[in-house]
């Protein structure tokens, strides 16, 4: 049985989100209950895509898009946001998602060692 939310409940319209940008193949929405950061956006392609390691390059392009469209507006209302996706074990829905995250909950870069940027 594949974990799959995104196919099996939000792209049919059986949970409610707020849909921030939306084409043929790509939908970027808030979701229900924002996993982090103060404004939390989530782009998926509409078509089942197990994760970016089986991402065809037409859909890619697409992707990226709306995934710079989304940034850009959270970036202007915030300054600068988070932008993510997860693979193998760290992916917790198996279908491919990108995290557009900014503010008080997202992983934040915490120097170790020698490099210092």
């Amino acid at each position: 049985m594949r974990q799959d939310w995104y196919c099996d409940e939000v792209i049919p319209g059986s949970v409610e989100v707020e849909v921030v940008a939306e084409t043929a193949t790509v939908l970027a929405f808030r979701p229900p209950r924002p996993g982090f950061g103060r404004e939390h956006v989530i782009v998926v392609p509409k078509a089942h895509v197990g994760s970016l390691l089986d991402l065809e390059p037409d859909l890619a392009a697409e992707m990226m898009a709306v995934l710079q469209q989304t940034a850009a507006e959270v970036v202007a209302r915030h300054g600068g946001c988070q932008v993510l996706t997860t693979l193998g074990d760290e992916q917790h829905n198996q279908h491919l998602h990108w995290h557009v995250a900014a503010g008080d909950g997202v992983a934040r870069f915490v120097p170790t060692g020698g490099w210092n940027p």
